[in-house]
């Protein structure tokens, strides 16, 4: 029998989002938009969310009631529209006596497991965490998209789709949505490279091996095509020094004996990023790597102080690093 309170959390959101949708579809016979309501948690009191619940809809005694957003079950400091009565929703999960399905939907990597309302939640529903997936996860799950389209894919076509895409839940469904709407009966690498666009974590990874190859004016042209792309030139600072301390600590680590798995879970990050680090790591030295972290900070500095504009200035830090 299906839980009547869900918590679904995680910073897989798309795939929470699918999840909660799985869930309310299970448990309604006939969804509509009277058995299935969604309510965002930023907007809506807890007395609505809970009047919501509790109201039948018209001639149904099944209702699904989605919330999105729902982070009063974690640590963080959100700006809402409402003033939430946290007593009243731990009264209500505490003692819900009603039918309706209510699925709340944390868009966060961690609960806060010392609130009380955490608690309860985990006490009297289920939760459920849904994580980024790691490489053969997210091989597996193209598999099984083009299993039902029927369409082929070769592995050199799908290692040229994920070193565009990354692994991000999201970015390789839509991009894996498209690829399946241009071909036919098989996905060649050739439509990889005509359909699939590369992601932003993919393109640091790539101007960053560019500014330690000293391939200035490689670097200069994909740092122009990524501004062309609206992308804000103090954001791709920030995810190229992001990169460059990744690459230091990464190096530092595996000279200590560290493997992939360790060194991912000692830095907080995903495998998948610690092991592209890990691929390119050995071609630099860690002296190389420190000059080039105190370089992004003096650039960082000049971003800060110059009258200079930033695309300007990006450049010739480009150009100098």
């Amino acid at each position: 029998m299906l839980e009547r309170l869900q918590l679904i959390y995680g910073s897989n959101t798309m795939r929470i989002t699918e999840m909660a949708k799985e869930l309310a579809g299970s448990f309604l016979e006939s969804p509509d938009e009277f058995s299935l309501v969604t309510l965002n948690y930023k907007e809506t009191s807890i007395e609505a969310i809970i009047e919501e619940a509790q109201t039948l809809p018209f001639l149904s005694d099944q209702k699904a009631v989605v919330v999105n957003d729902a982070f009063s079950f974690t640590g963080a400091k959100v700006k809402s529209e409402v003033n939430h009565d946290i007593d009243r929703l731990v009264d209500y999960l505490t003692n819900k006596n009603d039918d309706t399905l209510l699925i709340f939907k944390v868009f966060n990597e961690q609960l806060d497991n010392r609130k009380k309302i955490t608690k309860i939640m985990k006490q009297k529903g289920k939760v459920t965490e849904v994580a980024e997936m790691d490489e053969q996860e997210v091989r597996q799950y193209l598999s099984s998209i083009l299993a039902e389209n029927e369409v082929a894919m070769d592995k050199s076509a799908m290692d040229i789709f994920i070193n565009r895409t990354g692994i991000n839940y999201e970015t390789v469904t839509n991009e894996m949505n498209k690829l399946i709407l241009y071909a036919e009966n098989t996905i060649t690498a050739e439509d990889v490279e005509a359909v699939v666009s590369v992601s932003l974590e993919q393109n640091i990874f790539k101007l960053t091996d560019l500014i330690l190859s000293r391939k200035k004016a490689q670097a200069v042209r994909l740092l122009r095509e990524l501004i062309l792309q609206k992308e804000e030139p103090m954001q791709l600072l920030h995810l190229i020094i992001g990169q460059f301390r990744l690459l230091y600590q990464v190096k530092l680590l595996l000279s200590q004996g560290y493997q992939a798995d360790n060194i991912a879970k000692s830095l907080k990050v995903h495998p998948y990023r610690v092991k592209l680090a890990s691929r390119d790591v050995g071609k630099y030295s860690q002296e190389v790597l420190e000059n080039k972290m105190v370089m992004c900070r003096d650039i960082d500095y000049k971003f800060k102080s110059s009258y200079l504009d930033r695309e300007t200035l990006f450049e010739l830090f480009v150009l100098e690093i």
